[in-house]
């Protein structure tokens, strides 16, 4: 015990290690709280569980690299720890861990800016992307001053801990080997448990959003992520009998114009009548990034931004409470094409296996139109070449333009402007091949950096969201109008949505209004100009779509017609990686991992929020909503190849 005892005073480095581990992660964290002083419920208390799971938090975090530092600690020699070379080496390695913490606690001040969140699952997914991510950052923010401030910020904080430093490296000259080793072995238990005791990572600690997330500790979320980066939902989430759900789906899937394939089908089949003779219009499918609906005037903004939005509004079917299923892009693609409620985790989109997928392709597919996915990036991002590409489309991504095409491009892709200018190419492709055509555009303009063709708005490129929105407005413009010189234009119908909202904070785990965005369809002399005041969900655009196609098909969506939508049936699906949101009825019902629940009041004039009780019936719906959608996926009951029963 006492060559134990001797062994831990030699250890005094990894305490002060862990020690500026702490300083740096409350630093960050006071900062960060600071920055959001207004949004905390009861501060005295607030602080209390921030900086208290903080520690708890950090001390996790901390563990994940102690392990293999204590390995080296314990087999250097004491010979090598008596040399000045072995000293200075130590004071060097302590410096780059000091630049490591610096770079951390900068890096979380702009992921907090543009997220409201410490890191997780979205900094895993993005370190897919490297290329498209370094490029943003690099033409998003002045780095130059980033780099000096975190070498400033690194060198003081190395300095004030000098004196430290050089005093824990006394007892590593004056050990033996084998009392190094024992104290490493005693030592090394306690990082350990980092792998066995509960993750708590997405525990949590307040009802408030952000107290939750001031309270985490970013670089251990991030870690937490990557080796849980899939949400198994029966594991983690309440489940019901799988045949109680089946039957609570068989009621909220009928409709008028609706009959089951076969009754108690697990998957739900139905055959969709629409007595009407079809109609094959085009379709041109624009789906706009990060585009709230409190940007347009049309929902209450203020600032101007969408003057051709607007009058497109007024002219078209306009969704007035339309909500997105996620805050991915990836989210709104899934949503939008395979009409499903987002499941925990990754999104369909980028999941293994998604290929030959029930789908609006697959529909469309079988009336015979020519189905084609325009991007203005590389489309490997977020998996979507593969994913479209399996799925009935033919993809065109940056790689399809030529140099004349292009007018400006960033990291992100090639600009609204150069992508309207090729889907019009290839509109009038499919047109002379005398096919209906279904267009898929997924714009990337209104997204950090913000760059653009100088002189064409009234706001200078790269001066922040303001000016991405005003000119992703100014190009839906100008494209609507080069269209209707189009022969093709008075058949076709133009779908412009959100994929979803540009972000913003919000105090609960689902912030609805940072789910509400514009959806409209603009289509003179087919459509009247009306407002469809339904509360309606993103999945249910693809059936509202086929309806006014009048198309008669066999279906698996679990999305609704909105213009056949009773009040009664209105509710929504939504959710973060983690945690899944039903809104029925005034009523959030939000379900999380290790089956948590809560019921949560809100107003959709204002978004006030307040607390309500159970609600069995409404839990029962919630999780049958997610349940079955996380059902069909895991049992492939949701693949086009399934055969359609005949009618």
């Amino acid at each position: 015990m006492q060559r134990v005892k001797r062994g831990l005073n030699t250890f005094k480095f990894v305490g002060v290690i862990y020690a500026l581990c702490l300083i740096v992660n409350l630093i960050i964290r006071a900062i960060l709280t600071l920055r959001e002083w207004n949004a905390l419920s009861e501060p005295f208390f607030d602080v209390l569980k921030i900086f208290g799971y903080g520690l708890y938090h950090d001390t996790l975090y901390f563990g994940y690299f102690v392990v293999p530092l204590l390995f080296v600690i314990s087999v250097i020699p004491k010979s090598a720890w008596q040399h000045k070379a072995c000293r200075v080496a130590a004071h060097a390695f302590v410096f780059i861990i000091i630049v490591m913490f610096s770079f951390q606690a900068h890096a979380e001040w702009f992921f907090w800016g543009e997220f409201h969140s410490r890191f997780n699952f979205i900094a895993v997914d993005y370190l897919i992307y490297t290329q498209e991510v370094i490029g943003n950052i690099r033409e998003s923010y002045p780095m130059g001053w980033v780099y000096a401030s975190i070498l400033l910020t690194s060198g003081l904080i190395y300095l004030g801990a000098k004196p430290w430093i050089s005093r824990s490296l006394v007892g590593l000259q004056n050990c033996l080997l084998k009392c190094r080793l024992a104290a490493g072995v005693f030592m090394v238990l306690a990082p350990l448990m980092v792998f066995y005791v509960p993750d708590f990572s997405s525990g949590q600690v307040s009802s408030n959003q952000i107290v939750d997330q001031l309270s985490n500790n970013g670089s251990y979320q991030f870690v937490s992520a990557f080796r849980n980066n899939r949400l198994d939902y029966r594991s983690f989430y309440p489940i019901l009998k799988d045949q109680e759900v089946i039957q609570i789906m068989e009621q909220e899937l009928a409709s008028s114009n609706s009959r089951f394939v076969e009754t108690g089908a697990k998957n739900l089949g139905r055959m969709i009548k629409n007595p009407q003779p079809e109609k094959k219009y085009n379709v041109v499918f624009i789906t706009v990034e990060s585009l709230s609906a409190t940007f347009m005037e049309t929902f209450g903004g203020t600032d101007h931004l969408t003057p051709n939005l607007d009058a497109l509004a007024r002219q078209s079917m306009l969704f007035t409470r339309l909500y997105a299923t996620g805050n991915r892009t990836v989210r709104g693609l899934e949503a939008i094409t395979l009409s499903l409620p987002p499941t925990p985790g990754y999104s369909v989109v980028k999941r293994p296996n998604n290929e030959n997928l029930f789908s609006l392709g697959s529909v469309l597919k079988d009336k015979g139109y020519d189905l084609k996915f325009l991007y203005g990036g590389y489309g490997y991002f977020d998996n979507m070449n593969y994913f479209f590409g399996n799925n009935g489309f033919k993809t065109i991504d940056r790689t399809d333009f030529a140099e004349n095409e292009i007018d400006f491009a960033n990291i992100w892709g090639v600009s609204d402007g150069s992508l309207y200018g090729k889907a019009l190419q290839e509109g009038d492709k499919s047109y002379q091949q005398g096919k209906p055509f279904f267009q898929f555009l997924m714009t990337t303009s209104n997204h950090r950096p913000y760059t653009y063709p100088e002189g064409l708005i009234d706001i200078p490129s790269k001066t922040g969201r303001s000016g991405g929105v005003k000119y992703t407005d100014y190009t839906i413009g100008k494209f609507i109008e080069a269209a209707r010189e189009k022969p093709w234009f008075q058949n076709t119908l133009f779908v412009i949505i959100a994929d979803h909202c540009a972000g913003g904070k919000g105090l609960t785990f689902i912030p609805m209004q940072n789910y509400h965005i514009p959806a409209m369809i603009y289509a003179p002399g087919i459509i009247k100009p009306q407002k469809v005041n339904r509360i309606a969900s993103q999945i249910d655009i693809v059936p509202t779509l086929l309806g006014i196609l009048n198309f008669s098909y066999y279906s698996k969506f679990m999305g609704k017609d909105i213009l056949k939508m009773k009040k009664e049936e209105e509710r929504l699906v939504m959710g973060t990686y983690e945690n899944l949101g039903y809104f029925r009825r005034g009523v959030l019902v939000t379900l999380s991992p290790l089956g948590r629940v809560q019921y949560e009041q809100v107003d959709l004039h204002d978004y006030s929020v307040q607390k309500v009780e159970k609600d069995p019936k409404l839990f029962k719906e919630a999780v049958s909503y997610y349940q079955f959608s996380d059902y069909l996926l895991t049992h492939h009951l949701y693949n086009a190849s399934n055969p359609a029963p005949h009618s």
